[in-house]
């Protein structure tokens, strides 16, 4: 592209933040696709809500060549990441709960969850995307079928159930 480095870093601390960058842009990108595949289609049945937000991000991050790299190859995860660059990351996990949140309060307000407070359930959720990192740790082929099992204990659990 022809950028001279002291261009480069004028803008960026390393490349460790430029990538950082486009995975923040893409994600603000599918934010919309992924409400609207998920909390916003079952905004009545928190559920299927959950399973659905759930695999729809495991599809994106299969599918999609950045959050790939990040979740799966994490090639740029191993790359030392600058000061910034860790406030950004803790940044970018705060606004994907606050994204959800609002959701989660709904439902709690209309009693449809457990007796939890709904930021700890939107965290749970959250959290569970967290085991994406330890795929190439898990037996081939397995990791699909641990994520259902994850995605439909939390959905099925974190649901009032009607007794």
């Amino acid at each position: 592209m022809g950028i001279a480095k002291s261009s480069f870093y004028s803008f960026f601390e390393s490349k460790e933040d430029l990538f950082l960058q486009i995975f923040k842009e893409e994600q603000e990108a599918l934010r919309d696709s992924i409400l609207e595949n998920s909390f916003l289609k079952y905004r009545t049945e928190p559920d299927k809500a959950i399973r659905a937000y759930l695999r729809y991000i495991l599809h994106i991050v299969d599918n999609h060549p950045i959050w790939r790299k990040v979740f799966i190859e994490r090639e740029q995860l191993e790359l030392k990441i600058s000061q910034s660059s860790e406030e950004e990351i803790k940044k970018i996990c705060s606004d994907n709960v606050a994204t959800i949140l609002p959701f989660f309060e709904e439902w709690a307000a209309a009693g449809l969850l457990i007796d939890k407070p709904a930021r700890i359930l939107a965290e749970t959720i959250q959290a569970v995307l967290s085991l994406i990192h330890f795929r190439n740790e898990i037996e081939a082929g397995d990791f699909p079928e641990i994520m259902e099992v994850f995605i439909d204990l939390l959905a099925e659990n974190i649901v009032k159930r009607s007794d």
